[in-house]
């Protein structure tokens, strides 16, 4: 289906500043420079909680927050690298502009490819949700709004959080399995949520030396369907699936996920979709975007109920 991506993110970015603008009690610009890393002075840092610890391995997330009275909504972000590389502070910059606008960012660490195959990955993303909404009165936040961002193959694993979380098989067994997965809300930057079908299944086929999913989840599409499977967060989807914005560059693959996005709507689910003009892959972490991205799931969001009031 022909769409006319560059209208559709004007009108989208439009309505979504408009949003964000009528929101009081936060700052609509970062106080610092956008890709600064440095934590500012209103800004909680817990670096390095552990929130999980599987088969000796400790797992860590670091948690930034804003210095105020209200709890804050919460905000898992992902980082991006193929599934075999990266890690937590890859997107710190990011998550303290998030922090900034009165978000409690949880920058996640999870492990690679080379250190633990699918669905280590996944596992240890859903685990780290459950910590925080089991946490949330310790660190004065809402367990009540909690999303998730995530880039590349981050927003694959966000894509897999939010449509597969009623799969015992995503989760690590006996580690905080009682309490709920559930996002309110996802955004998935230019992440494949296809598995099973799609370009990442033919790449797994055509190029295994250089497929990253052959090394992730271990063999082709053909010789491990069952995990290619489990891993397609398309598929999941169903009708309990939250809010969920895609954001991709136009000089990425803005059609990207459009069976998802007509899936969702089919089911009457809210899913939107913004182009950013002349960007690639990965420039939501580049300084001249930064801002643009925040503004733009910020808005997002505020839409959905689940931003700082």
């Amino acid at each position: 289906m022909h769409r006319n991506f560059g209208t559709v993110a004007a009108v989208l970015l439009v309505v979504m500043t408009v949003a964000a603008a009528g929101r009081q009690g936060f700052a609509q610009t970062a106080t610092s420079s956008p890709k600064s890393t440095t934590i500012p002075k209103n800004i909680v840092a817990d670096l390095d909680v552990v929130y999980a610890e599987v088969d000796g391995r400790k797992l860590h997330l670091d948690l930034f927050r804003p210095a105020a009275d209200a709890p804050p909504p919460i905000l898992v972000v992902v980082h991006g690298g193929g599934w075999l590389k990266g890690d937590k502070e890859k997107f710190r910059a990011l998550s303290l502009r998030f922090a900034e606008r009165g978000y409690a960012t949880a920058a996640v660490e999870y492990r690679l490819g080379g250190e633990a195959r699918f669905p280590a990955a996944i596992r240890d993303c859903n685990a780290a949700v459950a910590f925080l909404r089991h946490s949330a009165e310790r660190y004065g936040l809402d367990a009540t709004r909690l999303a998730a961002v995530g880039g590349s193959a981050g927003g694959h694993l966000v894509g897999l959080m939010a449509a597969g979380d009623d799969e015992p098989r995503l989760r690590h067994p006996g580690i905080m399995d009682d309490v709920s997965t559930h996002l309110d809300a996802a955004v998935i930057m230019a992440g494949p949520l296809q598995m099973l079908t799609g370009s990442v299944a033919q790449r797994s086929k055509s190029d295994p030396e250089n497929s990253n999913a052959v090394n992730w989840i271990g063999g082709d599409v053909d010789q491990n369907r069952d995990l290619y499977q489990l891993a397609d967060a398309h598929q999941k989807i169903d009708a309990t699936m939250p809010p969920t914005l895609f954001i991709c560059g136009s000089l990425d693959s803005p059609d990207r996920n459009e069976a998802t996005r007509e899936k969702m709507r089919s089911l009457g689910r809210p899913v939107e979709l913004i182009v950013h003009p002349d960007a690639k892959h990965g420039h939501w972490n580049r300084p001249e975007w930064i801002l643009r991205v925040v503004d733009d799931i910020d808005g997002f969001l505020s839409r959905h109920g689940v931003a700082p009031r």
